[in-house]
């Protein structure tokens, strides 16, 4: 169950290889070997002293401290495990942590904080965010740089999912030019409620997480208060809306503070991943500071881009794929000064075909602003041509294996290919016969011979349909791209009465095979099996209690030729982006972006 969640480092053997590109920078053997120094006390400006792993190089032949001053790689941890010793938050602890002896014996010092409340790190517990978890972050940084015995005064950040999210929140509160010369906030995003823990409203498989998980991964403290939010949530609380509670744990929030800081960042995330579109994101904001333009608008053709900023999306969930060779490569880069070509790049995207299963190159994101609207049909047809006659088709409230709980459009095959390349907008105008609704739309490549693979999916929720218009996403035809919603309020619908509702299917490239269609599929739940065999996802899984009293009815789906339901593809030409292959992640290649 939680192998999604924890395994977070680790060569994956299915594409890393020994043949980086670029020529200018190699893996390489260990030099040192490592000594740990376990419970390290870090006094905070409050009285409380957090407790660290250190780890540090050692000569090969004597096994003593390796002579000489080394820069620090810093992770900030809360997972933490039964030991002889306590609950500690070792650096090889689950799997979460980057700072083990992997890059201690290249040349760095290791040292992984068990943060506030967690481990044997005294205080009162606090999730990552703009609180005094993020103010010992920034403690952290200036005393492993300036008091940490054998610290050469440079630090680097790195970490996925927790440990990732708190060094956003730590670069929000450092000025430019800190001892902090590169980060690596792996499989974390711009948003919390939002795309991963609730989605467009509705908990999805992440959200479990609080209930069930916490107690085992972190320990009592952070147990009582997941348990504690996934209440509020579950009971349709506070919780359940985008308030002050999901602000404070919202880095996009504080963006342009993380920008300020002007600190090289490699991020990392997966198609599968819950952070897939939040992560893009975030590359998109970082890239906006540095040249300019307005923080949260998307990228447009022939936008600057800079190496100082890259992105890795590749073919796996949460935590998957993390390739230490990598992050040392980044690392060397930004916190030695090696010569290694990695800033000089002009696609700073390094992404998975998913269906093509090689790497390709791009600069920006959304990846293309060529989008084709596809209609609906009320025959089940998905045609680049609106209706010409009015229609509807209706489903229930039910899990999708159960009569009339879904309904399938389909195009006609695609003859040469194509190549989808990017978020997905929906408009789906619909009614109801009760109070709200929950629209799930999911898309499928078809291959002649019938069997289907799922590309993509995304989901509205009714009474938390209402956008906010300065961060929506539309293309030039003013049709969605990557709507953004409010989520501060339920907005009921008034029963049998159309409306549009505008959402986003999570981004993906993939390429449509030559003699393929794509079939889009609106059902209105997620099937139980698929919600309990994932501890983290982006499926709308766990209906509020409030939702579950208001979301049952008859769901109609109006085919206008006025006002037709459409999906908004970024559809590219067959073979649209050069491919690097299967081999390494091409972090170094240098070309024309698209």
């Amino acid at each position: 169950m939680l192998s999604l969640f924890i395994v977070c480092h680790g060569v994956n053997p299915a594409w890393a290889q020994t043949s980086w590109p670029g020529g200018k920078w190699q893996p390489y053997p260990a030099k040192y070997g490592s000594m740990l120094i376990p419970e390290v006390s870090i006094p905070m400006s409050d009285g409380v002293n957090l407790i660290a792993t250190v780890i540090y190089p050692t000569d090969l032949a004597t096994g003593a401290r390796a002579a000489g001053k080394f820069p620090v790689i810093l992770a900030q941890n809360p997972y933490s495990q039964a030991t002889k010793r306590g609950r500690t938050c070792d650096s090889n602890t689950r799997g979460v942590s980057p700072g083990n002896e992997f890059f201690v014996t290249r040349g760095y010092i290791s040292v992984s904080v068990c943060t506030r409340g967690t481990g044997k790190s005294p205080g009162q517990y606090e999730y990552f965010g703009t609180g005094r978890v993020a103010q010992d972050g920034k403690e952290m940084v200036y005393w492993v740089a300036d008091k940490l015995e054998g610290s050469n005064g440079i630090v680097g950040m790195a970490g996925c999912s927790y440990l990732g999210f708190t060094q956003l929140f730590t670069a929000a509160l450092l000025p430019r030019n800190s001892p902090v010369k590169a980060m690596a906030p792996f499989c974390a995003g711009t948003e919390q409620y939002r795309e991963a823990n609730m989605g467009a409203g509705l908990p999805t498989q992440t959200i479990s997480l609080r209930a069930k998980v916490f107690y085992d991964i972190v320990g009592k403290a952070a147990g009582d208060w997941g348990a504690n939010s996934y209440k509020s949530i579950s009971e349709g609380g506070e919780q359940a809306y985008f308030g002050d509670y999901w602000k404070r744990s919202t880095p996009g929030i504080v963006v342009g503070d993380i920008a300020a800081a002007d600190i090289p960042t490699l991020l990392w995330t997966g198609w599968e991943d819950q952070y897939a579109m939040g992560a893009q994101e975030l590359y998109t904001y970082l890239q906006n500071a540095r040249f300019g333009r307005p923080l949260y608008s998307p990228m447009k053709p022939g936008d600057a881009v800079s190496g100082r900023t890259q992105i890795v999306v590749g073919p796996w969930g949460h935590g998957g794929g993390i390739d230490n060779n990598l992050q040392l490569l980044w690392f060397d880069t930004w916190l030695k000064g090696q010569d290694t070509g990695v800033p000089d790049t002009t696609t700073p995207m390094h992404m998975w075909d998913a269906t093509a299963k090689q790497w390709v190159n791009n600069a920006r994101f959304p990846m293309t602003a060529n989008y084709t609207p596809y209609y609906l049909d009320a025959s089940g047809v998905l045609s680049p041509r609106a209706p010409t006659l009015a229609g509807s088709n209706a489903m229930v409230w039910a899990q999708p294996n159960l009569p009339n709980s879904s309904i399938s459009y389909i195009t006609a095959p695609f003859p040469a290919g194509a190549t989808l390349a990017g978020p997905i907008g929906a408009r789906i105008h619909a009614s109801t016969s009760g109070s709200n609704l929950v629209l799930i739309a999911s898309l499928f490549e078809i291959a002649p011979n019938g069997s289907a693979t799922k590309l993509t999916s995304g989901y509205v929720v009714g009474s938390l349909a209402d956008k906010e218009p300065a961060r929506n996403w539309s293309d030039a035809k003013g049709l969605p791209i990557r709507p953004y919603g409010t989520f501060d309020r339920d907005r009921y619908l008034t029963p049998g009465q159309e409306r549009a509702f505008d959402f986003w299917l999570s981004p993906r490239l993939a390429s449509i095979r030559p003699g393929h269609s794509l079939r889009l599929l609106l059902s209105t739940q997620t099937l139980q099996a698929e919600c309990s065999a994932k501890s983290v996802g982006v499926d709308p899984c766990y209906p509020t209690a409030v939702q579950q009293k208001s979301l049952p009815g008859t769901y109609t789906i109006a085919l206008s030729t006025a006002t037709p339901s459409l999906v908004n593809l970024p559809l590219l030409p067959p073979n649209a982006y050069k491919a690097r292959g299967g081999g390494a992640i091409p972090l170094v290649w240098h070309e024309s972006g698209n």
